[in-house]
């Protein structure tokens, strides 16, 4: 593996998911799982998924690598190419697991089959687990290609044809290339929700978890989801980009913006009849504002307009502190507009349940405030309004977002309450507005540190909303 790893050490960082700096990593391996290929490629040679530690990064960051070995003359899809080694057996190609239908189709199998995949000495254990989508046809695999512009994981999108070679559901697969010890709220919450019958998420078809040596943890194991499989729905728009075209338009976005405040509000409703909830203490509140006053204070030195406006924030914060909170569940945790698709004849779709892929596993699964979701969506808002450029004399784009803002939020507060009149789950379900204040100044915060550190033109935007929520 010494010559692998020579090559990975250059062409991990050049890779979107790479959490480290420039230059070279410096790669320790901690084990792998091999996988067989059903259809029996005669130019692979090898697969393999290794699990490396970069003992660079201050956060010891690992890393989940698929890799195919080929003979050098197979066909290869340039963009998974990493390299070419020579053992034993001659010169072989490296290919990046995802870009290489093999190793695809055998983990497919692996899925399919609800086997175990083991790797040199035992030092890594991968187990699958399948769930039937319930009517959806899923059929065998004939190729697939891997989603571009993600950041964190590589999601392969496979299409298959039933037993008469007729196109059945095409799937998506993502495999996950940071692993943290914990659960992935990715898998864990999208299955629940998906065996709870919710139509709010594509329908789950497997995954697999696995165990691997880590010397970040007191035991000196880790364990984690390495992959997530589901329907992929193709050909549809995400929310995204349907707001955004209908700001550019000066359409009304009331209605969609209503019934996608009823989606949310229904899937965290789902969320809290299959998962645990907790009551928000005075422990958990003060932990909570703590976080957003220091979260303040680190963005306020890179961005000076904020230590200007320090005591309105503190206002805001004062605030939620001593308004009721809403019960403590499991959430979205990064959602706007872009993890929503819109899909014809079943409404709203939520996508990547993983949270902010910066946040250790242990926060991402905690029990936390929905209302944090409901301040992400308002600031999407914002965002389609902050993306265009208005001709003088028509509709502005801010008033489409604040029409859009009450909308999406007068859809919420009523698909927050069931036919007869009672409220989902709990009395306190429903967002304060002074905590609601609070979380979405949080998360405007987080925006300007971000755009004044890496797109100095977009500032305007978060902070245009912070003035706003302190003007209140």
């Amino acid at each position: 593996m010494t010559d692998l790893i020579t090559l990975l050490q250059a062409w991990i960082p050049t890779q979107r998911w790479f959490a480290g700096g420039d230059g070279p990593a410096r790669l320790r391996l901690l084990g792998s799982y091999s996988l067989a290929d059903p259809a029996h490629d005669l130019g692979v040679r090898f697969i393999t998924v290794a699990i490396l530690l970069d003992e660079d990064s201050p956060a010891q960051t690992v890393y989940q690598v698929p890799l195919v070995i080929r003979a050098v003359d197979g066909a290869i899809d340039a963009r998974g190419y990493i390299g070419t080694y020579t053992d034993a057996q001659g010169a072989s190609a490296v290919v990046d697991g995802p870009h290489d239908g093999a190793f695809v189709r055998a983990l497919l199998d692996l899925i399919r089959r609800e086997q175990t995949a083991t790797g040199p000495g035992g030092a890594v254990d991968a187990v699958a687990y399948g769930q039937p989508m319930p009517a959806v046809r899923v059929g065998s695999y004939t190729r697939s290609h891997v989603l571009q512009g993600e950041q964190s994981n590589s999601s392969v999108v496979i299409e298959t044809v039933d037993d008469a070679g007729r196109p059945a559901a095409p799937l998506i697969m993502k495999v996950f290339r940071t692993l943290g010890d914990g659960e992935n709220p990715d898998a864990t919450l999208q299955t629940a929700l998906a065996a709870a019958g919710s139509l709010r998420v594509p329908p789950a078809l497997g995954q697999v978890a696995g165990e691997w040596p880590d010397p970040r943890t007191e035991s000196g194991r880790a364990s984690s989801h390495l992959v997530f499989a589901q329907e992929y729905l193709a050909g549809v728009e995400d929310a995204w980009r349907v707001a955004l075209r209908s700001a550019e338009s000066g359409d009304d976005f009331t209605e969609q913006a209503y019934t996608l405040g009823q989606a949310i509000a229904e899937t965290h409703a789902t969320l809290r009849r299959v998962m645990p909830v907790v009551p928000a203490g005075r422990d958990e509140i003060a932990a909570a504002l703590r976080g957003m006053r220091d979260r303040y204070v680190q963005a306020a030195e890179g961005v000076p307009r904020l230590a200007e406006l320090a005591s309105g924030a503190e206002r805001v914060f004062a605030a939620a502190e001593a308004a009721p909170w809403p019960v403590l569940q499991r959430i979205h945790g990064d959602l706007h507009l872009g993890q929503v698709l819109a899909v014809p004849e079943r409404g709203w779709v939520l996508l990547d349940f993983e949270g902010e892929p910066l946040r250790p596993m242990a926060e991402r699964n905690a029990p936390d405030a929905a209302v944090r979701d409901v301040a992400g969506m308002l600031r999407s808002f914002d965002y389609v309004a902050g993306a265009l450029s208005v001709e003088a004399g028509r509709r502005t784009a801010a008033d489409w977002a604040q029409d859009a803002r009450a909308a999406f939020l007068r859809g919420y507060a009523d698909g927050s309450v069931r036919d007869d009149g009672a409220s989902q789950g709990s009395a306190d379900t429903a967002p304060d507005p002074r905590v609601l204040r609070a979380y979405e100044l949080d998360k405007a915060v987080y925006e300007a540190r971000y755009e004044a550190a890496y797109r100095p033109a977009w500032l305007s935007v978060p902070l245009d909303g912070i003035e706003r929520l302190l003007a209140r």
